[in-house]
């Protein structure tokens, strides 16, 4: 299916005239020359108003006012709303403000601050609060069994701390290797988005140089739509891997796409794919010299294993078992871990089994939102990054073009004669005086050796 609607729009999406996307750019603040590059705007693009669900989560949230920890414990199902809730609205790129914060010697203060309202933290509520109970029932049923208050068959519950300090580092193990893990696969990720930034700038950089230097060439507006479409390829990237938004409202409003070729990309199931073949065509029939292409068909490559790689994440997570290996193992733990406590600590069981559980289960929580990084990367920042990067390469190529290059034919004129000076001088031939045979050879030798002109 995919491939019969991409044949069927292959010729309307390559042929496009400028013409097309005149009523969808009339709001624009400059003009549009037919076949133009510099329609690109320099502009910074205004946030997107929020879709009518997103301005209800938000209204929502305004209401839930008070440590979400308590709330958690009240409303279960609501509490993992808020977690995923918090981690879209706080995805940051760090600049010189937000490392000189991020190293300020108050972050303590104000992460302490902030504990009951974290959302990390109040996602623990319900395993922290179970765990919690349990030892207050144990420490309950104890006390109670110490005072006389239960029959006689009743027994103190109580066992020795020797089998958790044996088994704490084999749980220390599963949750180093589980943040480990999880964190591995968020740095692959930023790295390979930060590579899909770089090479964006490049094919940018590429396409402005190898594709249609002539403007009054057919080939022009080939690389005109190859721009268009590489602004797109980051947007149709980062709505692959998430489900917010709409990709409709960002390639209308981020990129110059014309209408035809919006629908295009919206009816494409692979979109990524989709924007890639279209600047590979495009590429391909613009007249370019066998190495320009090679390093462009590169590029496309690079794009290619960043898609094919981060879909490997997405779709593969950690080994389920060893995820339910760890939490069974922590939850048993600190299930018997007042049996533990009770002798030495008596009631401070409660308080410690709860300190105990937030720790690690904290750890364990960090691991597994991290295990998908794509809802927590700044991803609208980095594609927003591509665009304006190539919003500006475009805006500033044809200036710095006349100011190195100049005056093509000039340049040429100037080409030869450097190659010309450059060249060394062929040294003057000077023949070599033939032998002179004399009386001390004799004849016969003479006879051999030179010709028989002679």
């Amino acid at each position: 299916m995919a491939i019969v609607s991409l044949a069927s729009r292959g010729t309307m999406l390559l042929s496009s005239s400028p013409q097309s996307s005149t009523n969808a750019r009339a709001a624009a603040p400059q003009q549009w020359d037919e076949g133009s590059l510099r329609r690109v705007s320099l502009r910074k693009a205004p946030r997107a108003q929020p879709h009518a669900a997103k301005r209800a989560q938000v209204a929502e949230r305004k209401g839930r006012k008070g440590p979400l920890v308590v709330k958690a414990l009240v409303d279960i199902s609501s509490i993992d709303e808020i977690k995923f809730d918090s981690l879209v609205r706080r995805r940051v790129v760090f600049g010189h403000d937000e490392w000189k914060k991020h190293k300020s010697s108050g972050r303590y203060f104000r992460h302490i601050k902030t504990i009951l309202t974290s959302k990390v933290i109040g996602a623990l509520g319900p395993p922290v609060g179970v765990m919690t109970g349990i030892a207050a029932a144990i420490c309950g049923w104890n006390e109670l069994t110490a005072a006389g208050a239960l029959p006689e068959w009743a027994p103190i519950l109580h066992i020795s701390n020797l089998p958790f300090s044996l088994t704490a580092p084999a749980l220390s193990f599963l949750l180093v290797f589980r943040t480990n893990s999880s964190y591995g696969r968020f740095d692959e990720a930023r790295k390979m988005w930060g590579l899909m930034l770089n090479r964006s700038r490049d094919i940018t950089r590429q396409a402005l140089s190898y594709m249609a230097r002539d403007a009054h060439t057919y080939e022009y507006p080939k690389r005109a739509q190859f721009i268009r479409h590489m602004q797109a390829f980051p947007l149709a990237y980062k709505h692959h891997f998430l489900q917010e938004g709409s990709l409709e409202e960002d390639l209308r409003q981020f990129t110059t796409l014309t209408d035809a070729e919006i629908q295009g990309v919206l009816g494409a199931t692979h979109r990524p794919n989709y924007v890639l073949l279209v600047m590979s065509e495009c590429m391909r029939q613009c007249t370019m010299e066998p190495a320009h292409r090679l390093a462009m068909e590169a590029n496309f490559a690079t794009f290619a294993d960043d898609v094919g790689g981060s879909e490997r994440l997405f779709k593969t997570p950690i080994p389920l078992s060893y995820t339910r290996l760890t939490s069974r193992f922590l939850v048993l733990y600190h299930m018997f871990l007042p049996l533990a406590l009770w002798d030495p600590l008596g009631w401070l069981t409660v308080p410690v089994t709860a300190m105990c559980a937030g720790v690690f289960f904290c750890i364990e929580e960090v691991g597994v939102i991290i295990e998908n990084p794509f809802p927590i990367l700044a991803l609208d920042v980095i594609a927003q990054s591509a665009r304006n990067n190539a919003a500006e390469m475009v805006a500033l190529h044809e200036g710095i073009r006349e100011l190195v290059v100049g005056d093509d034919q000039e340049m040429k004129q100037l080409s030869v004669v450097s190659q010309q000076a450059l060249l060394p001088a062929e040294p003057a031939f000077v023949a070599e005086p033939e032998p002179d045979y004399s009386s001390e050879w004799d004849e016969d030798v003479a006879a051999l050796v030179t010709p028989n002109s002679r």
